[in-house]
Order: structure tokens, then C-alpha cells, then sequence
């Protein structure tokens, strides 16, 4: 009886799973329209045969089967409206799998990074215990620090919820063959941003509720810094809630589902993500010392539903609508910027070695943690012609004669000092010639303009002698393979930040005229943001003195996705404007 629907099914079974039709919702999607099919033509023949209902004493009443049958019918068109509202794309979801894992990759750096910078200023604050003793009045010194920590932290963690919100429709790709390596990395990503979330919020809550007048402090307007008013109460609410620590639990027993079930582990590693799913094991450990993972256990199907419901914290109204942006995979742009090839040639016929370039990529980690509007700066040298051409000068001659013994030009000095370095110069990256020095998260590097420019670009250029620039050039160039401090350190030179390149070459020194440009204090420490290059020049702009002279601003209006030539004015403002201020209007 059985004999010919199991061969059937068997047969249909590995057809469409030989045609990579995932279970999850294709074929279970079928499964159920042909079971209520199924069950209902069961009902539907007793009717006809008029076995429907059966005589009672009180009456005719139907018989249980054709209820049963009846009933399980309803059920299985139920569970396909339910697949329906599955099926319903997401920004996640759209992604071609080209796109999924180009965005993956760049997120779960992004994830490390903003998990590390977080930590960074957790360590700053925990360094210094007394100011969180029971009600402690904090000095001005003290009351900076604290607030520059807490504007980091607050800003990574708004990134890293990003990150969480969108990776937290994982449950919509199958966990069958199909999609299994999307559903697993898509699921591991969400959970160790929730996780990284709420460890560190607890530890900072922890901290800082200790001395109610921090708690004051921080929850006061501070609207320069794009925080509202009670920042640090809402942020305790949204993160240090009874449902936090539920999707923690619940996100805990899933993925000892998927280790058990489905080899998570083993799939983790063959595909080259261990590492995320040992960050996620790491944070659980963690947290389990906060004593959270105790208050009890769930089933799977109540876990997982906790973990589909997918909820947005309440930030405040600047980051909000930076937020619905950044879920909209038309401006989650991989590897494109709104600055294009033809705009980065205008651009280089007005620049000259030496320039200094601040320049901004939206969606990208480096705007978090930093304040203001500018993130990076750029130290431009141009291509080897441009270079050689520029640096062809009697006084830059004499200089290299003096410092080499030898009558040569400064691209032979160079060439002979850092042969290696000066061959690496000449290279080209997809075809594009080298022009910049930068300090990246790769550490100090040559790039090109299609790299560095980005979507917002200002050029600004020293009043110096070509000397003075071919000096601080020749600097960069001995900096050039340090790697990326993360620690932001100015103290050292071992290790170096985007602008510590730029301040660090042109530092003056004894027969080397260079720029002064002042640090600032930020957590405590000296420091030089991008944007504080912006307000210098500001604040030395129509100063016969004046250290830098405009050349060039590039603007952008993100929602037309458009890069605009603007002028000097127009720069003059833009250190004024939030790193959230994407020009949406």
C-alpha cells in the first residue's frame, strides 16, 4: 500500500535536492500544500462516499478521521501562510551569495574591530576604579576623560548593533545543503554582536552605575557629542534588559543545536570561520561568570522563536535614521564609493606632493570611536612621474647632496635607502598608479586615489618650501610597513594612526621647517582627529599666517548617491557637522 508513494517521494526527494532546492521554505513549502491537498481530498472522498458522518443517538455528527483530516489541512495552509511571510526578502536576503560573502567578510572584520575598540575603552576606564567610587565628585580632567569614553563607547556600540540587526535574519536561509554555510555564519555573526554587546554593557553599567554622579553626568544633554539627554539610562534599558540576557540564553541553546545537529563546529572551520564561532564560545564563557546563563533552560522551538523575533533599539534620533540606512543593502555599498575614476583625475590635476588629504568613507568602521565629521587623513605624494617632476628643484637637490654625499636627485635617494620600498612605489594595483601614504588597519602603506578618496575628499596644502615637503615625504617613507595603532598612542612611533603619519612628518626639526599641528587630550591621552586637522584650518583661515591653503572639497549627498564639487565655504562648515550627518536632506 505504501510501496509506490515511498518510491515516489524518494524519487522526487532527490530530484529536487539534486537541483539544490533548499528544505527550508521551497520544500517544505511543498510538503505542506501537498499534505493539505492530500487531506483534504481524504475529507472530501468520505464526503462523496457518504462515510462523513456517523449516526448517534443524538444525532448525526462527523466522524473524527475527516475531522482530524479536516483540521491537519487547516493546519498545513497555516504553516504555508507562515512560510509565506518567511519567504519575504530582507535586505540580508537579497544579497546575491557573491554579495553575501563580500559583505560577510568586510562585517565580521568590522565586527573584530569594533569588539576590540570597545574593549580599548572599557580597559581605560577600569584603569581608574577611584573615579567610580560611591558618588565621587569628578574634576574637569576626570569628567572629559569619562565623556570621551563614553562617546566611543556608545558609538561602537550603536555600529555593532548595526551589524547585529542586519545578520538577524539568518533563520530565512536553510539550514539544509543549500544554504547551510549562509544560515551558520549569518546566525554566528548576529549572536557574537549580541553577545559582545551585552558583555561589555554590562561591564561598563557595572562601572559607571557605581557612582551616581557619573550616571548624572553622562545622562545629561550633550548634544555636541550626539548624545541625548539620559544617554546612559537608555543605554543600560535597551542593552541590560530581562530580554537581553533571553537571547542570550536563547542563542546559547541554538548553537548547541546547530554543534549536535548539524556539525555547526565542524562547518564553522571548513569554511574558514572558527574564529567567530570560538569569539562566540569566548563571550558565553564571560558571561556566564555575570551569572546570566543560570536562570534556566528553554526548549529549541521556544529559543528559537526568541531569536526570529527580531527587535531595533532605541538610539537616539541622529544615529536612528543612520540606523534605517545602514539596513538598506542599496547604501551598504562593498567596495564602490561615491567619488568616481573621473572625479579622482580632476582631483590629481590639482594636487602636488606634499598635500594633505582628509578624506571619509560612509558605512565605514574607522568614522566610529572618532569625533567629528573628518576620519582620515592622507599624505599625498603623487605618482613617480608626477613625483619626479615636482621634486625636480635646485633647493630639494641641494638638501639630498648634503644629507647623501651624493649629487643625485631625491628619487635616487630614495631608491638607494629603501630600495625595496621605491620598487613598491612603481607597482600598480589594478591598474591604477600609486599616490598616497596612508595609515590603514593594514598598517603604513602605499595606495592609490581610488582607494583613499572615498566619498568625501578635502586637499589642503602646506605653505612650505618644496624642501620642507620633500623632507617630510622622506619621513613617511621611513615609517612606511609600521602597523596600525590601535591603541591611538602618539607617545610612540612604533606603531602609527592615520594622522600620527601625517603630524609625524611634518613635525619640525632642527634645519626641517615643518607644521605645527596641535593635540589634542581625548580619553586622556594626546591625541590628533582627522577633524581637528578641519578646525585648525578653520581657525587659521584668512590668518595671513595661516599654516595650509585650500585646493580642493569634494562633497557628498548620500541618498542621491552622488559625489559633488563644492567650494571652500562649504568646507569651512564641515567640521561642524556629526559623524552620523550623511547629508540625507
Amino acid at each position: 500500500m505504501w510501496g509506490l508513494p515511498a518510491c515516489v517521494g524518494a524519487a522526487l526527494g532527490f530530484y529536487l535536492a539534486d537541483r539544490g532546492t533548499p528544505w527550508l521554505p521551497s520544500m517544505l513549502a511543498l510538503l505542506l500544500i501537498l499534505g493539505a491537498l492530500s487531506l483534504l481530498a481524504i475529507a472530501s472522498g468520505r464526503a462523496l462516499q457518504g462515510r462523513a458522518f456517523r449516526r448517534t443517538p443524538e444525532g448525526r455528527v462527523v466522524r473524527r478521521r475527516v475531522l482530524v483530516a479536516t483540521g491537519l489541512a487547516f493546519a498545513a495552509g497555516f504553516g504555508r501562510l507562515v512560510l509565506i511571510w518567511v519567504e519575504q526578502p530582507s535586505p540580508l536576503t537579497e544579497l546575491s551569495r557573491d554579495d553575501f560573502d563580500e559583505t560577510f567578510i568586510l562585517d565580521s572584520k568590522n565586527y573584530s574591530e569594533l569588539d576590540a575598540g570597545l574593549e580599548h575603552y572599557l580597559v581605560l576606564l577600569e584603569a581608574r576604579p577611584e573615579l567610580f567610587a560611591a558618588d565621587a565628585l569628578l574634576g574637569p580632567d576626570d569628567e572629559r576623560l569619562v565623556l570621551d569614553a563614553w562617546e566611543a563607547i556608545y558609538a561602537y556600540s550603536f555600529a555593532l548593533d548595526q551589524i547585529r540587526v542586519f545578520y538577524e535574519d539568518w533563520y530565512r536561509f536553510d539550514p539544509s545543503r543549500a544554504q547551510r554555510s549562509q544560515h551558520l555564519r549569518s546566525f554566528l555573526l548576529t549572536f557574537a554582536a549580541e553577545l559582545a554587546l551585552y558583555e561589555k554593557a554590562t561591564r561598563v553599567v557595572t562601572l559607571l552605575g557605581n557612582n551616581r554622579n557619573v550616571v548624572k553626568y553622562l545622562d545629561g544633554q550633550h548634544t555636541e557629542r550626539g548624545l541625548g539627554e539620559s544617554s546612559f539610562s537608555n543605554f543600560r534599558q535597551e542593552l541590560q534588559g530581562a530580554r537581553d540576557a533571553t537571547r542570550v540564553i536563547a542563542g546559547k541553546q541554538y548553537l548547541r543545536w546547530l554543534e549536535q545537529a548539524m556539525k555547526g563546529r565542524a562547518e564553522a572551520r571548513a569554511i574558514g570561520y572558527a574564529w567567530l564561532w570560538d569569539r562566540v564560545e569566548r563571550h558565553l564563557i564571560l558571561i556566564e561568570g555575570f551569572g546570566v546563563l543560570a536562570a534556566g533552560t528553554k526548549t529549541i522551538g521556544s529559543d528559537a522563536e526568541l531569536l526570529k523575533r527580531g527587535f531595533r533599539r532605541a538610539w537616539y534620533p541622529a544615529q536612528k535614521g543612520v540606523a534605517e540606512w545602514m539596513g538598506d543593502t542599496r547604501v551598504r555599498r562593498i567596495n564602490w564609493y561615491l567619488i568616481n575614476e573621473q572625479m579622482q583625475a580632476e582631483l590629481v590635476e590639482h594636487l602636488e606632493p606634499g598635500d594633505i588629504l582628509l578624506s571619509r568613507k560612509n558605512w565605514y568602521v574607522s568614522n566610529v570611536g572618532l569625533p567629528g565629521f573628518w576620519p582620515h587623513a592622507v599624505l599625498y605624494i603623487g605618482d613617480p612621474e608626477q613625483f619626479t617632476a615636482y621634486f625636480d628643484d635646485p633647493g630639494v637637490r641641494a638638501w639630498v647632496r648634503e644629507h647623501s654625499g651624493e649629487d643625485i636627485d631625491l628619487p635616487t635617494y630614495l631608491s638607494h635607502r629603501w630600495p625595496s620600498r621605491w620598487l613598491r612605489f612603481g607597482f600598480r594595483d589594478h591598474g591604477q598608479p600609486y599616490r598616497v601614504i596612508e595609515a590603514i588597519s593594514e598598517g603604513v602603506v602605499f595606495n592609490t586615489m581610488a582607494h583613499a578618496s572615498g566619498d568625501y575628499l578635502a586637499a589642503l596644502r602646506p605653505r612650505l618650501s618644496k624642501k620642507a615637503k620633500a623632507q617630510a615625504i622622506v619621513d613617511a617613507f621611513s615609517m612606511l610597513d609600521r602597523p596600525y595603532d590601535f591603541d591611538f598612542d602618539f607617545a610612540t612611533d612604533n606603531a602609527l594612526v592615520c594622522t600620527e603619519l601625517v603630524w609625524r612628518a611634518y613635525r619640525p626639526a632642527a634645519d626641517k621647517h615643518g607644521l605645527d599641528l596641535r593635540l589634542v587630550e581625548l580619553a586622556g591621552r594626546p591625541t590628533l582627529p582627522a577633524n581637528e586637522l578641519a578646525k585648525q584650518f578653520v581657525a587659521e583661515h584668512a590668518n595671513p599666517n595661516a599654516q595650509l591653503e585650500f585646493v580642493y572639497f569634494i562633497d557628498a549627498v548620500e541618498h542621491q548617491q552622488a559625489a559633488v564639487v563644492s567650494d571652500e565655504a562649504a568646507f569651512l562648515l564641515t567640521p561642524g557637522r556629526t559623524k552620523w550627518d550623511y547629508r540625507k536632506q
